[in-house]
C-alpha cells in the first residue's frame, strides 16, 4: 500500500500545473492579502511553498480528537474574541490562497489507547486505513492514541511529504527532535496549533500576596538563574495563615502553595529528566530512575506534603478558582490554559515556568501534560498527499504569522497575566517544551504512578520504580519491535 501511495506522489508532483505558483514570491517580499492583519517584517523566514494555488475548491478535512480536542480550524466568522478572530482570519485566508474549503470534526473524549482503551483519534484513523478510505488530510490527535498509530505504521512520515519541512520555525523543533526515530517522524507539533501551548504546565503567583508579605520577587529569580526547588519551597512558607483561626489548616486557609496532582510529573522533566528517551539507535529507552530524578521528586514532595503549607486541594475541592481568586494561595501549579478564566481576577498574578534543580542547570524545562497532549499526523491514506503538505505548512507557517501572536501577546499576556515580564516568561516556557515519549506510552504507566504517590503522600519513589519495572521493560521491548517495522518502511 505504502509504495502505491509513494507512487502516486511522484505522479502528482509530475502533474504540479494543479497548484499554480511563482516560488520566489515568498513571504519576505510579497504584500500579503487583506484579510488577514498580517505584518512581515523584511527579511522573514522564507515559506518554502507556492503562496498561491488552486486545488478547485477541494474539501480539506481535519480531525481533532483528544481528552481535551482543540478547536484550531472550525471558524466560519469573524469574532470579538482575539484567539478565535485570528483562527477565522488563518483559515480563510488558507482557503483563499489556495482555492479550498477547510472543515474540522472535533471530538473531545476520554481515552487510554496505550491501556487497551482507544480514544477516537487512533478509532477514526484505524478505520480509515483499514478500509482504504481517504476520511481526513490531516489529524490533531491525543498523545495517548497518536503514539499507537505511528506504532503500527498507521501514520505518514512526516519528513517524507512534499512541502512540510520541520526545520523550519514554525515548527516545534524540540517535538521533532524528541520524537524522530532515525529521521523518521510520525507526529509532532508546531503553530499550526495552540494545543501545545494551552497544554504547558507553569507555575501562577499572586502578585498582592507577594507584595503584602515582601516575599522576593520570583521574576528576578527567573531572570538570574536563581530559581530552584529550594528557592521556590522556601518562598511556599512565607504566607501561609490559619484565616478562621480554627486550629486546622483545610480549604478555609491560606497557603504558600496550591498543589495540582500532575504537578510532580512536571517536576521530572524540570529537572531534566525524562521518563524515556529515544537514543542513538532509534529504539526506546527507559530513562527515568536517577539521582537527578530522585533528588528532584525527594525536594518537590517535601513542598507538597507539608500540609502546614501546602495543599493538595483535589482531595477537598472539585475547583481551585474560588480559592485562588479569593487570595488563598501564593502559588498555584495549573497549565497555561487555565490562565484565560482568571482574568477578571481582582488581584493581579504573574506566570513562571518551574524551578531548576539547581543553579548549573542551564534550562527551565516545561512539560507538555500527557492527558491533555494533541499532535498534528497525516493518516496513511489521504485523498491527495500534494494538496496535505502545501496545506499543512500554509496552516503552520499562517499559525506563526495569525495565531501564536494573538495566543500569545493578547490572550495571555494582554488580558490574563496583564505584565509585560509574564511575556518573557512564556518566552522561556515555550522554547524549552518538553515531550516526554514515555509518557504518551504510558510506559509502566509512571505518570499515573507519580501521581497516585502525591495523593497518597507517598515518598518511596525507588519501590514503585522497581514494582513496575518489568512492566515497563516489556513494553519498551514490544514497542521497539513495532517500530523497527514501522519505519523501516520509509528509510
Amino acid at each position: 500500500m505504502k509504495k502505491i501511495i509513494c507512487l502516486a506522489l511522484c505522479l502528482l508532483m509530475l502533474c504540479s500545473a494543479f497548484v499554480a505558483c511563482d516560488k520566489d514570491d515568498s513571504p519576505a517580499n510579497t504584500n500579503v492579502s487583506d484579510n488577514t492583519d498580517v505584518t512581515v517584517t523584511e527579511g522573514a523566514e522564507e515559506l518554502g511553498i507556492p503562496l498561491t494555488g488552486d486545488f478547485g475548491g477541494e474539501e480539506f478535512r481535519i480531525l481533532s480528537a483528544g481528552n481535551q480536542a482543540c478547536n484550531d480550524f472550525n471558524y466560519e466568522e469573524e469574532s470579538n474574541l482575539s484567539l478565535d478572530n485570528a483562527q477565522y482570519k488563518r483559515k480563510l485566508k488558507v482557503e483563499e490562497d489556495y482555492k479550498i474549503k477547510i472543515t474540522e470534526d472535533v471530538e473531545a473524549k476520554y481515552s487510554s489507547a496505550s491501556s487497551g482503551s482507544p480514544g477516537p483519534g487512533y478509532t477514526k484513523v484505524n478505520t480509515a486505513v483499514n478500509s482504504d478510505t481517504p476520511d481526513y488530510d490531516l489529524c490533531l490527535i491525543a498523545g495517548y492514541d497518536v503514539s499507537q498509530l505511528a506504532q503500527i505504521g498507521y501514520l505518514y512520515d512526516m519528513n517524507s511529504i512534499e512541502g512540510i519541512d520541520l526545520t523550519k520555525s514554525w515548527w516545534d523543533q524540540n517535538a521533532t527532535e524528541s520524537l524522530s526515530v532515525r529521521d523518521v517522524v510520525f507526529f509532532t507539533t508546531g503553530d499550526i496549533t495552540v494545543s501545545d501551548n494551552r497544554s504547558a504546565f507553569c507555575i501562577m503567583f499572586n502578585k498582592m500576596l507577594l507584595d503584602e508579605y515582601d516575599v522576593e520577587s520570583p521574576y528576578d529569580l527567573v531572570n538570574e538563574g536563581e530559581w530552584t526547588i529550594e528557592k521556590f519551597g522556601s518562598l511556599c512558607k512565607t504566607v501561609s495563615e490559619d484565616l478562621n483561626q480554627d486550629g486546622i489548616f483545610n480549604q478555609n486557609d491560606r497557603y504558600g502553595l496550591l498543589v495540582w496532582d500532575d504537578s510532580i510529573v512536571g517536576m521530572v522533566n524540570a529537572a531534566g529528566q525524562r521518563c524515556c528517551t529515544i537514543n542513538e539507535n532509534g529504539q526506546l529507552e527507559l530513562t527515568f530512575y536517577n539521582e537527578t530524578t530522585l533528588d528532584a521528586l525527594t525536594q518537590y514532595v517535601n513542598i507538597a506534603y507539608d500540609t502546614e503549607y501546602a495543599l493538595t486541594f483535589q482531595r477537598y475541592i472539585k475547583s481551585v478558582s474560588d480559592m485562588w481568586q479569593n487570595d488563598q494561595g501564593l502559588f498555584l501549579t495549573a497549565l497555561i490554559d487555565n490562565m484565560p478564566k482568571y482574568r477578571e481576577m481582582e488581584s493581579d498574578f504573574g506566570i513562571l515556568p518551574y524551578p531548576k534543580l539547581t543553579t548549573t542547570q542551564e534550562n527551565y524545562y516545561t512539560t507538555i501534560a500527557p492527558y491533555n497532549s494533541q499532535f498534528i499526523c497525516v493518516p496513511l491514506v489521504v485523498n491527495d498527499i500534494e494538496m496535505t503538505g502545501v496545506i499543512t505548512e500554509a496552516l503552520a507557517y499562517y499559525g506563526q504569522t495569525i495565531v501564536t501572536p494573538a495566543l500569545y501577546d493578547v490572550t495571555l499576556v494582554g488580558q490574563s497575566a496583564r505584565d509585560e515580564e509574564s511575556e518573557e516568561m512564556l518566552d522561556i516556557i515555550f522554547d524549552n517544551l518538553v515531550y516526554d515519549i514515555g509518557y504518551y506510552y504510558q510506559i509502566g504507566t509512571y505518570n499515573k504512578q507519580l501521581i497516585i504517590m502525591l495523593r497518597e503522600y507517598n515518598s518511596n519513589f525507588t519501590s514503585m520504580y522497581d514494582t513496575y519495572k518489568p512492566t515497563a521493560d516489556n513494553k519498551i521491548q514490544q514497542i521497539n519491535m513495532f517500530y523497527e517495522e514501522a519505519v523501516s518502511e520509509w528509510k
